[in-house]
């Protein structure tokens, strides 16, 4: 009975961290912390928002690296070209009502 209600409270608690989010909220507030123009190399703000980014950056690594290695590789690469244009044919009523269409008699 007790290893049942072990399991109980650990699934309680991964499904409260997992509506809380506090790795998600912790990263919003570094990242708007350090677009502040206070936010400089001297302030300890500035070095607690490093902190996280470490944080993230390793987690990143832990769960999936092959992923995060390409993706830090090739982050400055141009964005691949853009497809051709659709051009519509005006005449398209037109041949549309003279074809007949297939396998009608």
């Amino acid at each position: 009975m007790p290893e049942l209600l072990l399991a109980a409270t650990v699934l309680a608690a991964g499904y409260a961290l997992g509506r809380a989010r506090p790795g998600t909220r912790a990263f919003d507030w570094a990242s708007d912390t350090i677009d502040r123009p206070d936010t400089t190399r001297r302030t300890v703000r500035w070095w607690l928002c490093q902190a996280v980014f470490a944080i993230v950056i390793a987690r990143l690594f832990i769960t999936a690296p092959r992923q995060t290695a390409h993706d830090w590789r090739h982050r400055n690469d141009p964005p691949p070209p853009l497809g051709r244009a659709v051009v519509f044919d005006p005449e398209w009523a037109d041949k549309r009502a003279t074809s007949e269409p297939p396998g009608r008699p």
